[in-house]
């Protein structure tokens, strides 16, 4: 897959406006309801919650590695292979918090991915040898992984989950 300033711009703007679009279209009681099933997003407060931290991870591992550093990928005390860890000590991170506040968390987070993305020129998102902190991972897949792919997830899991 080949990497655009444009085209990721208009991936993650398309899937942020799409999973949007279908919260708001639920009504209340079905934005607190909880899931079918045993997974581990139980609502829709949990889907948002895991794309806006994911949105914090990257905002991390990019201020760290353009800055010289070397990102713990994907969290310091994690390894690919601890993934379900990770996004279940993230999951219970932001029990606390609602989804009316964890709602202009990710539009803000959003933004700031969008606003990465800008930054960037096409080469620049699309080598994977341009960031060492990278280690061979395209900038352009971190910010798709995080943004337009993450979104779809989030709807289908929405979507499923409230068997939509």
């Amino acid at each position: 897959m080949t990497f655009t300033h444009a085209g990721l711009l208009e991936r993650n703007d398309a899937e942020f406006t799409a999973l949007i679009a279908l919260i708001d279209s639920l009504a209340a009681d079905r934005l607190a309801e909880d899931f079918a099933g045993s997974g581990r997003d139980r609502n829709v407060r949990d889907v948002i919650a895991h794309l806006h931290a994911w949105h914090i991870l990257l905002e991390r591992w990019y201020s760290e590695g353009q800055s010289g550093g070397s990102p713990r990928i994907p969290a310091e005390g994690y390894s690919w292979a601890r993934l379900d860890d990770l996004n279940e000590e993230l999951r219970q991170q932001w029990q606390d918090t609602t989804l009316a506040e964890l709602l202009p968390l990710l539009k803000a987070s959003h933004e700031s991915l969008q606003a990465m993305v800008a930054l960037h020129t096409d080469a620049e998102l699309d080598d994977p040898g341009a960031y060492a902190w990278t280690r061979g991972t395209a900038l352009g897949e971190f910010a798709l992984e995080c943004g337009g792919n993450h979104y779809a997830w989030g709807r289908d899991t929405i979507a499923t989950g409230l068997g939509l």
